[in-house]
């Protein structure tokens, strides 16, 4: 696909709730270098119909709009359409919990000119905000080095860190589904899937680097374990959908039931190498017993429920 002339940028990013995260998040982004020769503007999609980031937003000089209607692919796509009605020719997504890299829209967009692409994905580094037990800091969990080369086609990526021209989302109608992935998270990998699949060029940028800040509600082994038993369920579920007549499921089935068996035997022997290696081992047995239960049960988990408490 013919990729576009950049000419103006919306930088935006989701938020639920969060208003002193996404305070130190945007504090990052009042440093970003901006190019002298591009439009630049900040974007806040607040998915709390009582706009409890608007004081936040007003800080630091965002376009600012509310989604009442609850689900992060509705906040998404409220994202994308707000990007387009203020003709904006690229978007530049992160998280609330994100902090940029000061140089990181300049690389994305030296990379973006520099290669034949559509897409720039980058990689989100882990970032605590204080010091935590090693247990805690060295959790798989928390792992953020990338295998992923620089230049790297990829199929798909999260929109925890992304570039890309909007012309994907004016000329094929391409958003976020809100039905299947409403509450559930994936939705991004979801998209990009599609945006590949219709022509588009995805690729990796290791220079464009995002920090996601880990604070004292995600420190913790509660979140953790839920967030791996999450992570195998979700991912099961994305996998097969809700079809559950399907040879390559049972096939699934049958070996995560073993590997699930393996990982449970683990756990107390982990032990004897200490709690990172424990709560490592725990973790892996929750995500594979979530695998399981995806599977079978073939239905959405609320990830606000299961792992926010929200």
């Amino acid at each position: 696909m013919d990729k576009t002339h950049i000419d103006y940028i919306i930088v935006a990013c989701c938020t639920c709730l969060r208003p002193q995260t996404l305070k130190k998040s945007l504090e990052t982004y009042k440093n970003l270098k901006k190019p002298k020769d591009i439009k630049v503007d900040l974007l806040v999609v607040d998915n709390d119909k009582e706009a409890s980031a608007y004081d936040v937003a007003e800080e630091f000089g965002a376009i600012y709009v509310v989604e009442e209607n609850r689900g992060i692919a509705n906040a998404r796509n409220r994202v994308l359409k707000e990007a387009v009605n203020l003709g904006a020719s690229h978007i530049a997504m992160f998280d609330d919990d994100g902090l940029l890299d000061e140089n990181w829209l300049i690389n994305h967009i030296n990379f973006y000119n520099n290669n034949d692409v559509n897409v720039v994905s980058g990689p989100q580094y882990t970032h605590f905000e204080k010091d935590y037990p090693k247990y805690i800091t060295h959790n798989n969990i928390f792992k953020s080095n990338t295998t992923k080369k620089d230049g790297q086609i990829l199929k798909a990526c999260a929109t925890n860190n992304v570039f890309m021209q909007l012309d994907i989302v004016k000329d094929k109608n391409i958003y976020f589904n809100s039905e299947k992935y409403v509450f559930m998270g994936g939705e991004d990998g979801d998209f990009f899937r599609r945006v590949t699949d219709a022509g588009f060029i995805l690729k990796f940028n290791k220079n464009a680097i995002v920090k996601e800040l880990i604070e004292d509600n995600r420190a913790n082994i509660k979140w953790i374990l839920d967030r791996y038993y999450y992570n195998g369920y979700s991912g099961a579920y994305l996998k097969f959908g809700e079809n559950k007549n399907n040879k390559k499921k049972i096939f699934y089935l049958l070996k995560t039931m073993l590997v699930y068996g393996i990982d449970t035997a683990l756990i107390i022997p982990s032990l004897l190498l200490g709690k990172t290696a424990y709560y490592n081992m725990l973790g892996m047995s929750l995500k594979t017993k979530g695998k399981i239960e995806g599977a079978i049960i073939s239905k959405p988990l609320n990830y606000y429920e299961k792992v926010s408490g929200k």
